[in-house]
Order: structure tokens, then sequence, then C-alpha cells
């Protein structure tokens, strides 16, 4: 008789496969910019994943403190 087989949750790198995948679309009057992307991103030693993610979490940081500014004023509080 056979052995059940035994399930692994894992991808093989001592960590689980909980990441995604995306595709971002150029159009053709702007194929500059993947060349633009690669020259920032060799700038702070990362890879175009890493740019982009750091360049997300830098304009979400952006925007909660332009947020929390604008509804201080609104509030009156200093």
């Amino acid at each position: 008789m056979l052995a059940p087989s035994t399930s692994y949750n894992g991808n093989g790198y001592r960590g689980s496969d909980n990441g995604k995948c995306i595709c971002l679309s150029f159009p053709a009057h702007e194929l500059t910019l993947i060349e633009e992307l690669d020259k920032l991103a060799h700038l702070e030693c990362a890879t175009r994943s890493q740019y982009v993610r750091r360049l997300i979490r830098r304009e979400k940081q952006k925007v909660k403190e332009q947020v929390s500014t604008d509804w201080s004023s609104i509030l009156g509080e200093k």
C-alpha cells in the first residue's frame, strides 16, 4: 500500500507564496518612462518592483500628511 502524500505549504524558499504579480502597461508615446524607471531604480539600488513599491509608500505618506494637515486647519488645531 502506498503512503499518502504529504501536503507542503510554501514556495521552496523558506516562505509562503503570498505575493502577487501585476503587469504595468506603457503606451507607445511613453516608452521612455521604462528607461527612466530603470535609471531611478538603479540610483536607489533597487529592482523595478522594489522601486515602484517604495514610490507608492512615499506617495501614500505624502497624502496622509496632507490630509492630516488639511483636517487640522479645518478643525482649528495647531
